[in-house]
Protein backbone atom coordinates (compact mmCIF):
# COMPACT_ATOMS: atom_id res chain seq x y z
CA UNK A 1 0.00 0.00 0.00
CA UNK A 2 1.04 3.60 -0.34
CA UNK A 3 3.36 5.11 2.21
CA UNK A 4 1.87 7.81 4.39
CA UNK A 5 4.95 10.00 3.99
CA UNK A 6 4.32 13.43 2.44
CA UNK A 7 7.07 12.56 -0.03
CA UNK A 8 4.88 9.80 -1.41
CA UNK A 9 2.43 12.28 -2.95
CA UNK A 10 5.06 14.57 -4.48
CA UNK A 11 7.22 14.22 -7.54
CA UNK A 12 10.48 12.56 -6.60
CA UNK A 13 13.69 14.37 -7.44
CA UNK A 14 17.08 12.68 -7.52
CA UNK A 15 20.29 14.67 -7.99
CA UNK A 16 18.11 17.73 -8.48
CA UNK A 17 16.24 16.21 -11.43
CA UNK A 18 12.76 14.63 -11.65
CA UNK A 19 13.32 10.91 -11.16
CA UNK A 20 10.78 10.09 -13.88
CA UNK A 21 12.94 11.97 -16.36
CA UNK A 22 15.68 9.38 -16.09
CA UNK A 23 13.22 6.86 -17.49
CA UNK A 24 11.46 8.97 -20.08
CA UNK A 25 14.35 10.91 -21.56
CA UNK A 26 16.73 8.03 -22.21
CA UNK A 27 15.93 6.47 -25.61
CA UNK A 28 18.36 3.60 -24.91
CA UNK A 29 16.74 2.49 -21.67
CA UNK A 30 14.18 0.08 -23.16
CA UNK A 31 16.91 -1.55 -25.26
CA UNK A 32 19.20 -1.88 -22.22
CA UNK A 33 16.39 -3.36 -20.14
CA UNK A 34 15.56 -5.82 -22.89
CA UNK A 35 19.13 -7.07 -22.85
CA UNK A 36 19.21 -7.19 -19.06
CA UNK A 37 16.10 -9.36 -18.69
CA UNK A 38 17.38 -11.56 -21.54
CA UNK A 39 20.31 -12.52 -19.36
CA UNK A 40 22.71 -9.71 -20.13
CA UNK A 41 23.11 -10.59 -23.80
CA UNK A 42 22.82 -8.01 -26.55
CA UNK A 43 19.26 -8.31 -27.87
CA UNK A 44 19.32 -10.39 -31.06
CA UNK A 45 16.89 -12.63 -32.87
CA UNK A 46 13.12 -12.69 -32.84
CA UNK A 47 12.52 -14.32 -29.45
CA UNK A 48 13.59 -13.98 -25.85
CA UNK A 49 15.10 -16.92 -23.95
CA UNK A 50 11.70 -17.56 -22.35
CA UNK A 51 10.09 -17.90 -25.79
CA UNK A 52 8.27 -14.55 -25.88
CA UNK A 53 8.60 -12.37 -28.95
CA UNK A 54 11.35 -9.77 -28.53
CA UNK A 55 9.14 -7.12 -30.12
CA UNK A 56 6.34 -7.90 -27.68
CA UNK A 57 8.75 -7.95 -24.74
CA UNK A 58 9.91 -4.45 -25.70
CA UNK A 59 6.26 -3.37 -25.81
CA UNK A 60 5.66 -4.74 -22.29
CA UNK A 61 8.84 -3.08 -20.98
CA UNK A 62 7.72 0.30 -22.31
CA UNK A 63 4.32 -0.15 -20.67
CA UNK A 64 5.94 -1.04 -17.33
CA UNK A 65 8.30 1.96 -17.55
CA UNK A 66 5.32 4.23 -18.13
CA UNK A 67 3.67 2.94 -14.94
CA UNK A 68 6.88 3.45 -12.96
CA UNK A 69 7.28 6.99 -14.31
CA UNK A 70 3.72 7.85 -13.23
CA UNK A 71 4.49 6.57 -9.72
CA UNK A 72 7.75 8.53 -9.49
CA UNK A 73 5.90 11.68 -10.50
CA UNK A 74 3.62 11.20 -7.49
CA UNK A 75 0.51 10.90 -9.64
CA UNK A 76 -2.37 8.70 -8.44
CA UNK A 77 -1.87 5.01 -9.13
CA UNK A 78 -3.27 3.89 -12.48
CA UNK A 79 -4.63 0.53 -13.51
CA UNK A 80 -2.45 -1.82 -15.50
CA UNK A 81 -3.39 -1.04 -19.14
CA UNK A 82 -5.57 -3.52 -20.98
CA UNK A 83 -2.93 -3.87 -23.70
CA UNK A 84 -0.50 -5.30 -21.11
CA UNK A 85 -3.14 -7.71 -19.81
CA UNK A 86 -3.79 -8.82 -23.39
CA UNK A 87 -0.12 -9.27 -24.22
CA UNK A 88 0.56 -11.36 -21.12
CA UNK A 89 -2.52 -13.41 -21.97
CA UNK A 90 -1.02 -14.01 -25.41
CA UNK A 91 2.14 -15.33 -23.78
CA UNK A 92 0.10 -17.61 -21.53
CA UNK A 93 -1.63 -19.04 -24.60
CA UNK A 94 1.74 -19.42 -26.36
CA UNK A 95 3.11 -21.49 -23.49
CA UNK A 96 5.53 -18.93 -22.02
CA UNK A 97 6.17 -19.90 -18.37
CA UNK A 98 4.62 -17.57 -15.80
CA UNK A 99 7.73 -18.02 -13.64
CA UNK A 100 9.88 -16.68 -16.48
CA UNK A 101 7.64 -13.63 -16.87
CA UNK A 102 7.67 -12.91 -13.13
CA UNK A 103 11.45 -13.38 -12.92
CA UNK A 104 12.01 -11.00 -15.84
CA UNK A 105 9.68 -8.45 -14.24
CA UNK A 106 11.62 -8.51 -10.97
CA UNK A 107 14.92 -8.20 -12.87
CA UNK A 108 13.61 -5.18 -14.71
CA UNK A 109 12.50 -3.40 -11.55
CA UNK A 110 15.82 -4.11 -9.86
CA UNK A 111 17.58 -2.62 -12.90
CA UNK A 112 15.50 0.57 -12.68
CA UNK A 113 16.15 0.95 -8.95
CA UNK A 114 19.88 0.47 -9.49
CA UNK A 115 19.81 3.04 -12.30
CA UNK A 116 18.22 5.60 -9.97
CA UNK A 117 20.75 4.69 -7.26
CA UNK A 118 23.65 5.47 -9.63
CA UNK A 119 22.19 8.92 -10.26
CA UNK A 120 21.59 9.66 -6.56
CA UNK A 121 23.82 11.79 -4.33
CA UNK A 122 24.38 11.59 -0.59
CA UNK A 123 21.45 13.95 -0.05
CA UNK A 124 19.02 11.62 -1.82
CA UNK A 125 18.82 8.82 0.74
CA UNK A 126 15.20 9.64 1.69
CA UNK A 127 14.22 9.98 -1.98
CA UNK A 128 15.71 6.57 -2.73
CA UNK A 129 13.70 4.98 0.11
CA UNK A 130 10.51 6.46 -1.32
CA UNK A 131 11.54 5.42 -4.85
CA UNK A 132 11.92 1.85 -3.62
CA UNK A 133 8.48 1.97 -2.01
CA UNK A 134 6.84 3.29 -5.15
CA UNK A 135 8.55 0.76 -7.38
CA UNK A 136 7.46 -2.01 -5.01
CA UNK A 137 3.85 -0.84 -5.28
CA UNK A 138 3.96 -0.86 -9.08
CA UNK A 139 5.70 -4.24 -9.09
CA UNK A 140 2.99 -5.67 -6.85
CA UNK A 141 0.24 -4.42 -9.19
CA UNK A 142 1.99 -5.83 -12.24
CA UNK A 143 2.73 -9.25 -10.75
CA UNK A 144 -0.89 -9.50 -9.60
CA UNK A 145 -2.17 -8.43 -13.01
CA UNK A 146 0.14 -10.78 -14.90
CA UNK A 147 -0.81 -13.72 -12.70
CA UNK A 148 -4.47 -12.88 -13.18
CA UNK A 149 -4.00 -12.88 -16.97
CA UNK A 150 -2.52 -16.36 -16.79
CA UNK A 151 -5.35 -17.63 -14.58
CA UNK A 152 -7.97 -16.16 -16.92
CA UNK A 153 -6.31 -17.92 -19.83
CA UNK A 154 -6.31 -21.24 -17.99
CA UNK A 155 -10.01 -20.87 -17.20
CA UNK A 156 -10.76 -19.97 -20.81
CA UNK A 157 -8.85 -23.00 -22.09
CA UNK A 158 -10.81 -25.22 -19.74
CA UNK A 159 -14.07 -23.74 -21.05
CA UNK A 160 -12.95 -24.10 -24.66
CA UNK A 161 -12.26 -27.82 -24.22
CA UNK A 162 -15.95 -28.32 -23.44
CA UNK A 163 -17.49 -26.04 -26.05
CA UNK A 164 -21.06 -26.40 -24.86
CA UNK A 165 -21.74 -22.79 -25.90
CA UNK A 166 -20.64 -23.47 -29.46
CA UNK A 167 -22.76 -26.61 -29.69
CA UNK A 168 -25.83 -24.84 -28.34
CA UNK A 169 -25.31 -21.85 -30.65
CA UNK A 170 -25.00 -24.18 -33.66
CA UNK A 171 -28.20 -25.98 -32.71
CA UNK A 172 -30.16 -22.77 -32.12
CA UNK A 173 -28.96 -21.20 -35.38
CA UNK A 174 -29.81 -24.35 -37.31
CA UNK A 175 -33.21 -24.60 -35.61
CA UNK A 176 -32.32 -28.02 -34.19
CA UNK A 177 -32.25 -27.22 -30.46
CA UNK A 178 -34.87 -29.42 -28.84
CA UNK A 179 -36.18 -28.97 -25.32
CA UNK A 180 -33.99 -31.74 -23.95
CA UNK A 181 -30.83 -30.22 -25.44
CA UNK A 182 -31.73 -26.79 -24.10
CA UNK A 183 -32.28 -28.20 -20.60
CA UNK A 184 -29.08 -30.25 -20.68
CA UNK A 185 -26.84 -27.54 -22.12
CA UNK A 186 -26.02 -25.96 -18.78
CA UNK A 187 -27.26 -22.57 -20.02
CA UNK A 188 -30.27 -20.74 -18.57
CA UNK A 189 -33.51 -21.45 -20.40
CA UNK A 190 -34.57 -18.52 -22.59
CA UNK A 191 -37.70 -17.74 -24.55
CA UNK A 192 -35.94 -15.09 -26.65
CA UNK A 193 -32.47 -14.07 -27.76
CA UNK A 194 -30.66 -11.00 -28.99
CA UNK A 195 -28.73 -12.30 -32.01
CA UNK A 196 -25.48 -10.34 -32.30
CA UNK A 197 -23.56 -10.63 -35.59
CA UNK A 198 -19.93 -9.49 -35.33
CA UNK A 199 -17.35 -8.44 -37.89
CA UNK A 200 -14.15 -6.45 -38.19
CA UNK A 201 -14.84 -2.87 -39.27
CA UNK A 202 -14.13 -2.58 -42.98
CA UNK A 203 -11.62 0.26 -42.75
CA UNK A 204 -9.19 -2.00 -40.90
CA UNK A 205 -9.38 -4.99 -43.24
CA UNK A 206 -6.35 -3.80 -45.25
CA UNK A 207 -4.15 -3.35 -42.17
CA UNK A 208 -1.31 -5.87 -42.06
CA UNK A 209 -1.88 -6.47 -38.35
CA UNK A 210 -5.52 -7.37 -39.01
CA UNK A 211 -4.67 -9.75 -41.85
CA UNK A 212 -1.70 -11.38 -40.11
CA UNK A 213 -2.63 -15.00 -39.34
CA UNK A 214 -0.91 -15.12 -35.96
CA UNK A 215 -2.59 -11.87 -34.87
CA UNK A 216 -5.93 -13.16 -36.17
CA UNK A 217 -5.53 -16.27 -34.03
CA UNK A 218 -4.76 -14.16 -30.98
CA UNK A 219 -7.71 -11.91 -31.71
CA UNK A 220 -10.00 -14.94 -31.73
CA UNK A 221 -8.49 -16.25 -28.49
CA UNK A 222 -8.97 -12.89 -26.77
CA UNK A 223 -12.60 -12.64 -27.85
CA UNK A 224 -13.27 -16.16 -26.59
CA UNK A 225 -11.54 -15.27 -23.34
CA UNK A 226 -13.77 -12.20 -22.99
CA UNK A 227 -16.85 -14.37 -23.39
CA UNK A 228 -15.55 -17.11 -21.08
CA UNK A 229 -14.90 -14.71 -18.21
CA UNK A 230 -18.13 -12.71 -18.32
CA UNK A 231 -19.60 -12.14 -14.86
CA UNK A 232 -22.94 -13.69 -15.82
CA UNK A 233 -21.34 -16.63 -17.65
CA UNK A 234 -20.40 -17.20 -21.29
CA UNK A 235 -23.25 -16.95 -23.82
CA UNK A 236 -23.75 -19.43 -26.68
CA UNK A 237 -21.47 -18.26 -29.48
CA UNK A 238 -19.74 -19.22 -32.73
CA UNK A 239 -16.64 -17.08 -33.25
CA UNK A 240 -13.88 -16.86 -35.86
CA UNK A 241 -10.94 -14.44 -36.25
CA UNK A 242 -13.07 -11.95 -38.20
CA UNK A 243 -16.27 -12.16 -36.16
CA UNK A 244 -19.15 -14.53 -35.68
CA UNK A 245 -22.48 -14.85 -33.87
CA UNK A 246 -23.32 -14.47 -30.18
CA UNK A 247 -26.73 -15.31 -28.72
CA UNK A 248 -27.73 -13.34 -25.65
CA UNK A 249 -30.65 -14.72 -23.66
CA UNK A 250 -33.10 -11.96 -22.80
CA UNK A 251 -36.38 -11.45 -21.05
CA UNK A 252 -37.02 -8.01 -22.54
CA UNK A 253 -36.16 -6.44 -25.87
CA UNK A 254 -33.31 -4.05 -25.25
CA UNK A 255 -29.84 -3.55 -26.69
CA UNK A 256 -27.89 -2.65 -23.55
CA UNK A 257 -26.42 -6.13 -23.06
CA UNK A 258 -25.45 -6.39 -26.74
CA UNK A 259 -23.79 -2.96 -26.69
CA UNK A 260 -21.85 -3.79 -23.52
CA UNK A 261 -20.74 -7.14 -24.93
CA UNK A 262 -19.62 -5.56 -28.21
CA UNK A 263 -17.58 -2.96 -26.30
CA UNK A 264 -15.88 -5.70 -24.27
CA UNK A 265 -15.14 -7.82 -27.32
CA UNK A 266 -13.72 -4.81 -29.15
CA UNK A 267 -11.38 -4.03 -26.26
CA UNK A 268 -10.29 -7.65 -26.18
CA UNK A 269 -9.82 -7.95 -29.94
CA UNK A 270 -7.82 -4.73 -30.18
CA UNK A 271 -9.45 -3.79 -33.50
CA UNK A 272 -12.65 -1.85 -34.32
CA UNK A 273 -15.68 -4.15 -34.53
CA UNK A 274 -19.08 -3.80 -36.13
CA UNK A 275 -22.08 -5.43 -34.53
CA UNK A 276 -25.67 -5.80 -35.70
CA UNK A 277 -28.43 -7.04 -33.43
CA UNK A 278 -31.80 -8.62 -34.15
CA UNK A 279 -34.21 -9.80 -31.43
CA UNK A 280 -36.13 -13.06 -31.83
CA UNK A 281 -38.04 -15.76 -30.00
CA UNK A 282 -36.07 -19.00 -29.67
CA UNK A 283 -37.78 -20.65 -32.63
CA UNK A 284 -37.02 -17.66 -34.87
CA UNK A 285 -33.27 -17.57 -34.13
CA UNK A 286 -32.31 -19.05 -37.56
CA UNK A 287 -34.13 -16.28 -39.45
CA UNK A 288 -32.84 -13.63 -37.04
CA UNK A 289 -29.28 -14.85 -37.58
CA UNK A 290 -29.66 -14.46 -41.35
CA UNK A 291 -31.11 -10.97 -40.89
CA UNK A 292 -28.34 -9.94 -38.48
CA UNK A 293 -25.61 -11.07 -40.87
CA UNK A 294 -27.30 -9.36 -43.83
CA UNK A 295 -27.28 -6.15 -41.80
CA UNK A 296 -23.61 -6.75 -40.91
CA UNK A 297 -22.74 -7.24 -44.58
CA UNK A 298 -24.57 -4.00 -45.38
CA UNK A 299 -22.73 -2.07 -42.65
CA UNK A 300 -19.38 -3.42 -43.88
CA UNK A 301 -20.10 -2.64 -47.54
CA UNK A 302 -21.13 0.89 -46.61
CA UNK A 303 -18.03 1.27 -44.42
CA UNK A 304 -19.95 2.24 -41.33
CA UNK A 305 -17.84 3.18 -38.29
CA UNK A 306 -17.35 0.61 -35.54
CA UNK A 307 -20.34 0.25 -33.25
CA UNK A 308 -23.70 -1.48 -32.80
CA UNK A 309 -26.39 -1.18 -35.47
CA UNK A 310 -30.04 -2.18 -35.45
CA UNK A 311 -32.49 -2.59 -38.32
CA UNK A 312 -33.87 0.87 -37.47
CA UNK A 313 -30.41 2.35 -38.06
CA UNK A 314 -30.09 0.84 -41.55
CA UNK A 315 -33.72 0.38 -42.62
CA UNK A 316 -33.61 2.72 -45.63
CA UNK A 317 -30.27 1.36 -46.81
CA UNK A 318 -31.51 -2.20 -46.29
CA UNK A 319 -34.57 -1.60 -48.45
CA UNK A 320 -32.53 0.08 -51.18
CA UNK A 321 -30.23 -2.93 -51.40
CA UNK A 322 -33.03 -5.41 -52.15
CA UNK A 323 -32.38 -6.91 -55.62
CA UNK A 324 -34.47 -5.77 -58.54
CA UNK A 325 -34.81 -3.17 -61.29
CA UNK A 326 -35.11 -0.33 -58.75
CA UNK A 327 -31.69 -1.04 -57.30
CA UNK A 328 -30.13 -1.35 -60.75
CA UNK A 329 -31.64 1.93 -61.84
CA UNK A 330 -30.44 3.71 -58.73
CA UNK A 331 -26.91 2.35 -59.13
CA UNK A 332 -26.88 3.47 -62.76
CA UNK A 333 -27.25 7.09 -61.65
CA UNK A 334 -23.51 7.03 -60.88
CA UNK A 335 -22.43 5.43 -64.17
CA UNK A 336 -21.37 8.79 -65.68
CA UNK A 337 -18.88 9.20 -62.81
CA UNK A 338 -17.05 5.89 -63.37
CA UNK A 339 -14.53 7.53 -65.69
CA UNK A 340 -13.97 10.35 -63.18
CA UNK A 341 -13.34 8.68 -59.83
CA UNK A 342 -12.26 11.94 -58.19
CA UNK A 343 -15.84 13.20 -58.55
CA UNK A 344 -17.34 10.09 -56.95
CA UNK A 345 -14.78 10.15 -54.15
CA UNK A 346 -15.45 13.84 -53.48
CA UNK A 347 -19.19 13.19 -53.37
CA UNK A 348 -18.81 10.30 -50.89
CA UNK A 349 -16.46 12.23 -48.60
CA UNK A 350 -18.59 15.40 -48.77
CA UNK A 351 -21.75 13.52 -47.80
CA UNK A 352 -19.90 11.70 -45.04
CA UNK A 353 -18.89 15.11 -43.68
CA UNK A 354 -22.52 16.35 -43.74
CA UNK A 355 -21.58 18.61 -46.69
CA UNK A 356 -19.24 20.65 -44.52
CA UNK A 357 -16.86 22.28 -47.03
CA UNK A 358 -14.08 22.87 -44.49
CA UNK A 359 -13.98 19.25 -43.29
CA UNK A 360 -14.12 17.90 -46.83
CA UNK A 361 -11.41 20.32 -47.91
CA UNK A 362 -9.12 19.10 -45.14
CA UNK A 363 -9.90 15.44 -45.81
CA UNK A 364 -9.14 15.67 -49.54
CA UNK A 365 -6.43 18.36 -49.34
CA UNK A 366 -8.19 20.57 -51.87
CA UNK A 367 -9.51 24.13 -51.82
CA UNK A 368 -13.12 24.62 -50.69
CA UNK A 369 -13.96 26.26 -54.03
CA UNK A 370 -12.81 23.08 -55.78
CA UNK A 371 -15.49 21.19 -53.86
CA UNK A 372 -18.20 23.53 -55.17
CA UNK A 373 -16.85 23.14 -58.69
CA UNK A 374 -16.91 19.35 -58.42
CA UNK A 375 -20.46 19.37 -57.04
CA UNK A 376 -21.56 21.34 -60.12
CA UNK A 377 -19.79 18.85 -62.41
CA UNK A 378 -21.53 15.96 -60.62
CA UNK A 379 -24.88 17.65 -61.25
CA UNK A 380 -24.01 18.09 -64.94
CA UNK A 381 -22.95 14.46 -65.39
CA UNK A 382 -25.70 12.73 -63.38
CA UNK A 383 -28.61 15.11 -63.68
CA UNK A 384 -28.93 15.22 -59.89
CA UNK A 385 -27.70 18.25 -57.99
CA UNK A 386 -26.11 17.37 -54.62
CA UNK A 387 -26.77 20.92 -53.48
CA UNK A 388 -30.56 20.48 -53.33
CA UNK A 389 -32.53 17.98 -51.26
CA UNK A 390 -34.08 15.93 -54.10
CA UNK A 391 -30.75 15.48 -55.85
CA UNK A 392 -29.04 14.75 -52.56
CA UNK A 393 -31.48 11.95 -51.71
CA UNK A 394 -31.06 10.25 -55.09
CA UNK A 395 -27.28 10.45 -54.95
CA UNK A 396 -27.17 9.02 -51.43
CA UNK A 397 -29.43 6.16 -52.46
CA UNK A 398 -27.39 5.56 -55.61
CA UNK A 399 -24.19 5.19 -53.59
CA UNK A 400 -25.84 2.59 -51.36
CA UNK A 401 -27.27 0.67 -54.34
CA UNK A 402 -23.92 0.78 -56.15
CA UNK A 403 -22.19 -0.97 -53.22
CA UNK A 404 -24.36 -4.03 -53.97
CA UNK A 405 -25.08 -3.78 -57.69
CA UNK A 406 -21.39 -3.58 -58.60
CA UNK A 407 -20.69 -6.70 -56.48
CA UNK A 408 -17.30 -5.29 -55.54
CA UNK A 409 -17.78 -5.51 -51.80
CA UNK A 410 -17.08 -2.48 -49.63
CA UNK A 411 -16.44 0.80 -51.42
CA UNK A 412 -12.83 1.58 -50.51
CA UNK A 413 -12.65 5.28 -51.24
CA UNK A 414 -14.34 6.43 -48.06
CA UNK A 415 -17.04 5.66 -45.56
CA UNK A 416 -20.36 5.91 -47.33
CA UNK A 417 -23.09 8.27 -46.10
CA UNK A 418 -26.39 7.16 -44.69
CA UNK A 419 -29.33 7.27 -47.04
CA UNK A 420 -31.85 9.99 -46.32
CA UNK A 421 -35.10 8.83 -44.84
Amino acid sequence: MRTSSPCATRELRIAGMPAAGYLRHDPRLSHQLLGHVAGGAEPRGATMPCGASRREAAEVIRGCLDLVAVALQGDPAVEVPERLHARIGDWAADGVDLEAVQHATHLGFRFVLELLGRRATGADSRAMVVAGQRLAEVLDRLVTAFTGSYLRELRAQSTARDDAGGRLASALIAGDAGAAQLRGSGFPAADAYAVLALGVATETLEDRAVRDESEAGRRLRRMRLELATRRDGPPPALLGPDGGTVLLAEDRLEDTAAADLLAGLQRAAGVPLLGTVVHALTGAVPAATRDAHELLDLAQRLRRPAGLYRMADLAVEYQITRPGPGRRRLAAVLDPLHAQPELLNTLVVHLRNDRNRQRTSRALHIHANTIDHRMRRIAQHTGFDPMNMDGLWYLRAAIVARAYEAETGPVRSAELPAAAG
